[in-house]
């Protein structure tokens, strides 16, 4: 696709050549990965990705999200966090170790002033904490759009930065005109930047020329043996009526609540069930007193396959708007590998897939969808194979190879 900018992007597509995974791996580098995931958070590919560097022979120090005095969202389930600073890097497995900030000031992705004193606490640990794992010139790997003044204050030999939602657009502590220039200055001093979306490209690419879209996948090994029921899913699940319909994943203010009380409301004799840490601003008052819709909460990353598979159609509903627009669901992913039909709200990302997802405009055509489906199954072998064949190209094993193609080519060969 061509940039507004002028600038050509590339949407790599995922190789199936494992030997080509082989030799094309990034290797012998010190990463320096400023997250905005936990480590014990909902697995992404922020994780995905570090830890695959850890074993391909790279060294790691993956820093969780920066949490803030207000941090509603993470304090009160974890209170440990407070003090957990003063641990220090933690070894998780070879050539791997977390850390966790201390706590900041609020609203730094709401004025610059805020975020510049932030970072000067934020250098000061990141600098003691390369000294101490011995780190030389680490490659700094970001998802945080604000952290610019670090990749000033830290020496490197090069930065990537990884894109993953369009934040101008997010909700909170967060004003849009403010992330945008603090996310535009650290575009400016980055040597590759990695979108999720097409979407998200194009701005971008005007700032950062090298600029590459590798969306989400799936572990599709893993989600395979739902597919092919032999799993045990969780009796919280099993003891809900069929037919479940089901949502992995963060839910949070992006999920439109009012599809899932129109749902509910209109098939009372559907389950509808959301798997996934439930966020302070997630719309959930709309569907309150609804006997039909269950929340299970959070669960560990092997026991979501067991919870799929106990879903007969799982459910992509977000609101539409600039998030849906620039966003890849890694549910999407992992919902085909499962082999289950998927319905959808509009968005970009899901019309990719018209021979796995159900693309509805409206909340009327949102419940015909999920109608057929329900009055057709069981389903055939057939139609889950095919979800699964196209699942298969898209696997985390293939995007790291992306990734890496992309390394090589625009940072590795001229550092």
């Amino acid at each position: 696709m061509e940039s507004k900018g002028g600038h050509s992007t590339t949407t790599r597509r995922a190789p199936l050549d494992r030997l080509r995974y082989a030799h094309c791996v990034l290797s012998g580098y010190d990463i320096v990965c400023l997250s905005t995931q936990d480590w014990n958070g909902l697995w992404t590919r922020k994780q995905r990705f570090m830890q695959m560097f850890a074993r391909t022979g790279n060294r790691v120090l993956y820093i969780e999200t920066p949490v803030h005095w207000l941090g509603f969202d993470v304090l009160p389930a974890d209170p440990s966090r407070i003090l957990r600073f003063r641990q220090g890097p933690r070894r998780v497995e070879n050539n791997l170790h977390i850390a966790t900030l201390p706590l900041l000031l609020p609203a730094f992705q709401m004025f610059r002033a805020v975020n510049s004193l932030n970072h000067r606490i934020v250098r000061m640990y990141v600098r003691k904490w390369i000294r101490s794992l011995e780190f030389v010139d680490p490659l700094l790997w970001i998802y945080t759009p604000f952290s610019a003044p670090l990749v000033e204050s830290v020496p490197h030999r090069g930065v990537v930065y990884e894109c993953v939602d369009e934040f101008r657009a997010a909700r909170g502590l967060v004003r849009s005109s403010v992330i945008g220039e603090m996310e535009d200055d650290l575009l400016r001093r980055t040597d590759v930047t990695i979108v999720t979306q097409e979407n998200l490209a194009p701005h971008r690419a005007t700032l950062c020329k090298n600029t590459f879209c590798v969306p989400n996948a799936a572990d599709v090994e893993l989600f395979r043996e739902a597919a092919m029921d032999s799993l045990t899913p969780p009796q919280d699940i099993e003891r809900l009526p069929r037919p479940r319909l089901g949502f992995v994943g963060h839910v949070h203010y992006w999920l439109d609540m009012k599809l899932i009380r129109y749902l509910a409301t209109r098939r009372p004799a559907w389950s509808l069930v959301f798997v996934g840490p439930v966020a302070p601003l997630a719309n959930t008052a709309e569907v309150n007193g609804l006997g039909n819709v269950h929340f299970l909460g959070r669960r560990k990353m092997e026991e979501v396959p067991k919870l799929v598979q106990g879903m007969d159609v799982c459910l992509n509903p977000y609101i539409t708007g600039a998030l849906a627009e620039h966003c890849s669901p890694l549910k999407l992913y992992e919902y085909m590998a499962a082999g289950k039909p998927i319905v959808s709200t509009e968005m970009p990302e899901a019309r990719k897939f018209p021979e796995c997802v159900q693309v509805a405009a409206t909340y009327e055509a949102f419940l015909a969808e999920c109608d057929k489906i329900v009055n057709a199954l069981p389903e055939t072998q057939e139609t889950i194979g095919q979800r699964l064949r196209v699942a298969a190209k898209h696997s985390w094993r293939n995007r790291f190879a992306d990734v890496n193609e992309i390394l090589e080519t625009h940072l590795v060969q001229r550092t």
